[in-house]
């Protein structure tokens, strides 16, 4: 066998396998998003708001990891569900950890914003348990969330659709003309 051809063979495998998990990961995404992090280990938020700058600015994207409430620790960052304005909608918050407490039955969390003296803190108004909370913060992206922001807009989408269609387009065209170039070069041969 050609190493040419295990080297293709190598590539397909791998673009399958990556193919496989994005296509994975989209589907848990649209049926259990809050499950992504339990299956992938790690999961992507976009920062919509100004409340833990400077230290995470609006449309960073904050990459978090399972979180284990033993693990915790006041002064950690952790991405939850809150219902912050009272009206039965949870949002989510990447915050501080505040206080942890337990009655050794309950554990409860409490978080709070970014100050610029954390002695100063004041703890935000809701109580979390710990299934709560989507993950623990790991890294984060600067500023790429204004891309996705893009990528999900009609015209974002469209964009795609398009640049899809054309690189789709351009390596038919490139496979075409191998062929034919080796359709021709046979031809030759045989006269």
């Amino acid at each position: 066998m050609k190493k040419s051809s295990i080297k293709g063979n190598i590539a397909m495998i791998a673009t399958f396998f990556i193919a496989t998990i994005l296509l994975l990961y989209i589907v848990i995404q649209l049926v259990a998003p809050n499950m992504t992090v339990k299956i992938f280990g790690v999961k992507p938020y976009v920062v919509i708001t100004e409340s833990m700058e400077p230290e995470i600015n609006v449309r960073d994207m904050v990459f978090v990891r399972q979180f284990a409430i033993e693990d915790a620790e006041v002064g950690d960052i952790i991405t939850f569900e809150a219902d912050i304005d009272y009206n039965g909608t949870k949002e989510v918050v990447t915050h501080y950890i505040y206080a942890i407490n337990t009655d050794g039955v309950t554990t409860t969390i409490q978080t709070n914003r970014h100050w610029e003296d954390m002695n100063d803190a004041v703890p935000d108004s809701w109580v979390l348990l710990p299934e709560d909370v989507l993950g623990t913060y790991w890294f984060q992206i600067p500023k790429i969330g204004y891309l996705t922001d893009f990528l999900k807009s009609p015209f974002g989408i469209a964009a795609i659709i398009v640049n899809v269609t054309v690189i789709g387009g351009i390596i038919y065209l490139i496979k075409k003309g191998k062929e034919q170039t080796i359709i021709d070069n046979e031809q030759s041969a045989n006269e």
